[in-house]
């Protein structure tokens, strides 16, 4: 976007040497079809790289084109799967793009163009490549519809929505853990707001049905992510627009996002402490250490495990 918004201005540039008739932030996101407040972040981009002067209007030749502004996370991120995955590695348009895409962020919008232009590529080798990385498990993509006054028609459709993901999937629960899934799908259901009205047969049906999701690797947040749990909406069957909802994710396992596997915070979980083992909660990855205080154990008041340390008695 950021090269849309450097050609228009350069454009105008041509037309009006002069600036006697500049274009206004809402002209320009209008020409490149973006809103105000995003059309001003790439205007600030592009004076920060000294692409424009200080007008934020007024192009600056003589520089090699502009890419859109990287984050260091998730570009770490890409490189490290480009050299540490064999299978995937060895396709070098499939890595620009993926290097490229986390060049947007962690997750995003973005259409074919635009991330050609970002990798280096042809749309019709993003076009061709994209589906690779939807298969590998690097990435996912949504369709954006753009709706018209009638119900359930479309006019086309906006750029899609992505997230990276880390090719990897949830474990699955121990033992400890399934035990607890009636609970914790209880809790669940009592923050959907919406879900008001229902019978005590319905209402164990969708503890059920959530309890199915969470067996699968679902977190909590995710879960309540999907069910719209704080929209204050009416519906007019509570039970059948749950299990709706509830379908787009049953009988899939949880694909792990990168941002969460790379960082290490991600949804909470229910883990056990390392030094007293008491079931607690947590947002760090299955691989790390679990305190039941953060970064000491309540019981023992350390991080270490005291329960078979015997004291030492002093006689005098």
């Amino acid at each position: 976007m950021c090269r849309k918004i450097f050609a228009v201005l350069e454009d105008r540039q041509k037309a009006d040497p002069e600036n006697e008739n500049p274009i206004t932030t809402e002209e320009l996101g209008s020409l490149v079809g973006l809103k105000k407040r995003a059309t001003q972040n790439h205007l600030s981009n592009l004076f920060q790289r000294g692409r424009l002067d200080a007008d934020r209007r007024t192009p600056i030749p003589g520089i090699p084109a502009v890419t859109q502004p990287q984050l260091p996370g998730a570009v770490e991120w890409a490189r490290r799967v480009i050299e540490s995955d064999p299978v995937f590695a060895p396709d070098p348009t499939c890595a620009k793009c993926l290097v490229a895409l986390a060049g947007f962020g962690w997750r995003g919008q973005i259409d074919p163009a635009e991330l050609a232009a970002a990798a280096g590529v042809s749309v019709r080798s993003v076009e061709r490549h994209r589906p690779h990385l939807v298969e590998f498990d690097y990435v996912r993509f949504t369709v954006v519809p753009v709706p018209t006054g009638g119900a359930g028609k479309f006019k086309g459709r906006k750029p899609s929505r992505f997230e990276l993901m880390s090719g990897f999937y949830a474990r699955p629960l121990t033992d400890e853990e399934r035990a607890l899934v009636p609970a914790r799908a209880a809790q669940i259901i009592d923050r959907v707001r919406w879900y008001v009205g229902v019978s005590p047969e319905e209402r164990f049906n969708a503890e059920t049905a959530v309890g199915f999701v969470l067996r699968a690797g679902w977190p909590e947040e995710a879960i309540l992510k999907a069910l719209d749990a704080s929209e204050d909406r009416h519906a007019f069957n509570p039970n059948g627009y749950l299990h709706k909802l509830l379908g787009k994710l049953r009988g899939q396992r949880y694909l792990i996002p990168a941002q969460e596997s790379f960082t290490g915070e991600g949804y909470r979980r229910l883990a056990e402490c390392s030094v007293c083992r008491t079931a607690t909660w947590t947002t760090a990855p299955a691989s790390h250490r679990v305190l039941c205080g953060g970064g000491t154990c309540l019981e023992a008041g350390s991080d270490h495990d005291t329960r078979d340390v015997r004291p030492l008695h002093r006689s005098a």
